[in-house]
């Protein structure tokens, strides 16, 4: 292990990754499974340099105990390679047990990407002994191939790597997704209620900062008192304070009030369809944006992300694309794109013959 880098190279090297648009998607397929068996899903880059942690907050603040933090190093531990490191080095799934210099044992797998045979980086379970037990082996070796297939249909980038997001984000906002709302800091994950999210979200989104009356007419469907709003806000301070994004860089001023170093996974998607990014932005995108949201802003982004993705992916008639979009709640009852769906699908194929009968089924309904 070594010591963490700094906020500033973390946050370049997640978005110079590979794999920062197919986080979500690995959050997904073994997040949920790692909180519930009291693991902790750790995705790194080539060299074994942890770049996302995901797993309760108990398993993560034990982990962070033991020194894995977003930003350290764990391929090597105490001139041994770990299980992570042996992944890397090796190209083939490895597992490490505990030992006097590795605290908990690691099970991990590299991913490659396709198109140009070169390492994307590994995931990996560490945490108690279940992480040695072969299901778990089987499961990243699933998830691995489920993001090297994603990384097979998005293009290969000409020249530098291009950042998603601001390179001075030291936090990311989730406001899309299953597990939405939540705070992605160096020290792991911390949910969030929906009002916090949305102060979060409109502050985001307005770098310049704004007054207090503005603030209360973006966020807040009715009419509230200026003393709810700083009670609010200070009740914001303490949760921010709680998940680490104040240590982790992010500052939240008043007068004006003024938020810096967040980003949040909505702003990602916008900017992956600005590019021409589809396969990433529908990576990034979990659904649709705080749904059940009623503040103005949020409605607003909401209505027009989801209008903007849909209309990417029905012009694509990529097929990929619209499986992915397919895949998502909001794409499950789209009678336009099962049919676009039906229509790109080999004829007798029984993908077709399955986007035929899902469309059939919206029709009698």
């Amino acid at each position: 292990m070594t010591d963490p880098w700094d906020h500033r190279q973390l946050s370049a090297a997640r978005a110079g990754s590979p794999l920062a648009a197919l986080v979500p998607l690995a959050h997904a397929l073994l997040g949920g499974a790692a909180r519930e068996a009291g693991l902790v899903l750790v995705v790194a880059d080539p060299a074994g340099r942890v770049l996302w942690l995901d797993g309760a907050d108990a398993e993560l603040a034990e982990a962070e105990g033991w020194g894995l933090l977003a930003g350290t190093d764990w391929a090597l531990v105490g001139g041994s390679l770990s299980g992570l490191g042996r992944a890397l080095a090796t190209k083939a799934p490895s597992r490490s047990g505990a030992s006097p210099d590795l605290p908990r044992p690691f099970a991990a797998v590299a991913v490659r990407d396709p198109r140009q045979g070169s390492l994307s980086g590994a995931l990996a379970i560490t945490g108690g002994e279940a992480a040695l037990a072969p299901f778990v082996l089987a499961a990243l070796r699933g998830a691995a191939a489920t993001l090297e297939s994603h990384l097979a249909t998005t293009a290969v980038p000409s020249g530098p790597a291009v950042p998603v997001g601001s390179s001075s984000a030291h936090a990311l906002l989730r406001l899309t997704g299953p597990d939405a709302p939540t705070l992605d800091t160096p020290h792991g994950t911390s949910s969030l209620g929906r009002r916090h999210a949305e102060l979060l979200a409109v502050l985001a989104a307005a770098p310049q900062g704004m007054d207090g009356a503005e603030l209360i007419r973006r966020v807040y469907a009715h009419p509230v008192s200026t003393v709810t709003l700083r009670a609010e806000i200070a009740r914001l301070r303490r949760a921010l304070e709680d998940s680490g994004a104040f240590d982790a860089g992010v500052t939240l001023d008043s007068r004006p009030y003024r938020l810096s170093g967040v980003e949040d996974d909505a702003a990602r998607v916008a900017t992956h369809l600005a590019r021409g990014a589809l396969l990433p932005a529908l990576g990034e995108y979990g659904g649709q944006l705080l749904p059940g949201s009623k503040a103005p802003d949020i409605a607003h982004r909401r209505r027009e992300l989801s209008s903007a993705l849909r209309g990417a992916v029905l012009g694509s008639a990529q097929p990929e694309a619209i499986a992915a979009y397919l895949a998502l709640p909001e794409g499950a009852k789209d009678a336009e794109a099962w049919a676009a769906a039906a229509q790109l699908m080999p004829p007798g194929s029984p993908r077709r013959a399955a986007a035929e009968a899902r469309l059939a089924a919206l029709g009698a309904r």
